[in-house]
């Protein structure tokens, strides 16, 4: 498979092989290594996490900002209203229930920066009791899907030719669905297995909204909440810094690399070849 020319900001796909984790499994064997890399490919055409870049971009875009205030404060008022009126009623443990999915629904609804924040929650039994720890973790591999067709469209963008043209087989909907995208697997035209990972549509626009969003909370907190001892605004930062570079798949196919040069000296060694945010891996 010859590589896609350098991407544009569209939403991108990854092909991955199956011995390397995709989303909630390990799937197998990709295209077949012929020539080992002796430097790791350069990271190409995507900026890293930056604060002041992104005040810059969204302090002229007052409108934009408040839009997505009121879609993120309108469901958790709801929540708070009815956490309120559970407090002044009896409590039973399928009313914490309810109100446990009710928050995961809400995060996912969100979008993914909401989402990760919900995995972290998942982990934390000393701030969530164990109705909504459960739920939470639901959101590490229970996710809803995007429509087929733009995935497939991001497909055809992406690397030059349509599903059909590039796989002998694409299975009709994803094998897994996470935060940041969604996997499927298929079968080149030359036999070997690939996994194909396509993000989000809009993805990195709307973490980097949702991501300036939250600092500003972040920073209000900090500043009007006297007894917050804790550096919200550099906890925001060092999750806001993780997520970007999940989102960047390059840095994903640099990883991989790295891991096919520590194992090339075996029989069958996986070997990706990527640029942009397009990666194939085979063994």
């Amino acid at each position: 498979m010859t590589l896609a020319e350098p991407p544009s900001q569209r939403p991108s796909a990854l092909l991955v092989p199956q011995s390397l984790p995709v989303a909630n499994g390990n799937l197998s064997v990709a295209a077949v290594a012929t020539d080992v890399p002796t430097n790791l490919t350069p990271a190409i055409g995507f900026e890293a996490y930056d604060p002041v870049k992104i005040q810059q971009k969204y302090q002229g875009q007052f409108l934009r900002v408040i839009r997505r205030w009121i879609t993120i404060l309108w469901p958790f008022i709801l929540l708070l209203g009815r956490r309120w009126w559970d407090k002044r009623t009896p409590a039973t443990p399928e009313r914490q229930k309810r109100r446990a999915i009710q928050l995961r629904e809400t995060l996912t609804i969100l979008g993914p920066a909401f989402i990760k924040i919900g995995q972290a929650l998942s982990t934390r039994p000393d701030i969530l009791p164990s109705p909504y720890l459960e739920e939470l973790s639901k959101l590490q591999d229970q996710l809803p899907a995007f429509s087929n067709q733009i995935a497939y469209q991001f497909i055809e963008e992406e690397l030059g030719l349509p599903p059909q043209d590039l796989y002998a087989q694409l299975t009709p909907e994803p094998i897994a669905a996470a935060s940041l995208g969604q996997v499927y697997k298929g079968q080149l035209h030359t036999g070997e297995w690939v996994a194909v990972k396509v993000q989000r549509p809009d993805l990195a626009e709307q973490i980097t909204l949702d991501v300036y969003i939250l600092r500003g909370l972040a920073a209000w907190a900090q500043k009007t909440t006297k007894s917050i001892r804790s550096d919200l605004v550099g906890i925001l930062d060092e999750f806001a810094g993780r997520l970007f570079e999940e989102v960047d798949y390059t840095q994903e196919g640099r990883n991989a690399e790295y891991f096919a040069q520590l194992y090339s000296y075996l029989p069958e060694s996986i070997f990706p070849r990527f640029t942009g945010n397009i990666l194939t891996a085979g063994c």
